[in-house]
């Protein structure tokens, strides 16, 4: 718990700017089980944008954990975390699975570059891909879909000024408000259009083949992207080759904790076997 204050007073210390926001990846259990659930996430997505200024640019929402780009101040992110795990756990318990843990928590990566923009959209779009949970701009519960694709427009939904507060609030476990012209899905729960902005990545991907090729072929370019980045910022002066043992070591960690890369994705940007980094993750989380 110290640990968590002491992120907690670092992430309120951030000022207002760009962030890859990440939950923890749930252990032994499912944040989304079922269709519905995730709806339910869509919808409190759409509540955090408004209920805390922050501005949503991408996001996909895997069954145990959430990835989001974002803008904000390191307070605004918090109060977002917060309601997100206190009405995520609140759904979790209806439907009879157990809360979140107490100690879960996020990751919160400032993005200071537009190479690092890129590779931090790509990363967050390519997450369900990557996992095997669908097809480039084909999973539903990502804002992938929404970018240079017609079919977002036909997807539609109910403007919320027509959809009853009683029911809002059965869809929301709560009474709470949405802008008026924000449509409501029956099957989505919100449709995510109503809260992402897509300039962004429009602005950084303004061709279709563009964001495409950048999440078929230039995946793992991102990463050595990703590599690059970190010796340059935490090994000044160092290439790669060049790191101890612990240095070594320590770039693990940072992959794993800051950029939320998988011990296969370590293992294969920075050339070591991949049970020697798992085993490396495991013992920091035994300590």
């Amino acid at each position: 718990m110290k640990e968590t204050q002491k992120r907690r007073e670092e992430y309120r210390a951030l000022k207002k700017g760009y962030y890859h926001f990440c939950t923890d990846g749930l252990q032994g259990g499912l944040i989304f089980n079922n269709v519905l659930q995730y709806a339910f996430g869509m919808l409190m997505l759409g509540l955090i944008s408004i209920k805390f200024g922050i501005r949503i640019y991408a996001f996909t929402l895997m069954p145990n954990h959430i990835h989001i780009i974002l803008s904000g101040t390191g307070t605004d992110c918090l109060e977002a975390f917060d309601f997100l795990k206190r009405k995520l756990s609140l759904r979790l318990v209806r439907d009879g699975f157990c809360p979140l843990p107490a100690d879960y928590w996020f990751k919160l990566v400032p993005i200071e570059s537009e190479a690092q923009m890129r590779m931090e959209i790509v990363y967050v779009l390519r997450n369900c891909l990557e996992e095997g949970f669908g097809v480039v701009g084909g999973y539903l519960w990502s804002s992938a879909w929404l970018y240079h694709a017609d079919i977002s427009k036909l997807v539609g939904g109910t403007p919320a000024s027509r959809v009853s507060g009683r029911e809002l609030s059965r869809m929301m476990l709560a009474r709470e408000t949405l802008p008026p012209d924000w449509l409501v899905h029956p099957y989505l729960g919100l449709h995510p259009g109503s809260f992402v902005d897509t300039s962004l990545v429009l602005k950084l991907f303004p061709e279709p083949k563009d964001l495409q090729t950048a999440l078929v072929k230039d995946y793992e370019v991102m990463f050595h992207g990703i590599v690059t980045q970190v010796l340059l910022k935490r090994f000044p002066g160092k290439d790669l080759n060049q790191l101890s043992d612990d240095d070594k070591g320590k770039m693990i960690l940072i992959l794993n904790r800051d950029f939320g890369l998988s011990s296969y994705q370590i293992s294969t940007v920075i050339y070591i076997k991949e049970k020697v980094v798992r085993q490396l993750l495991a013992a920091k989380e035994l300590r």
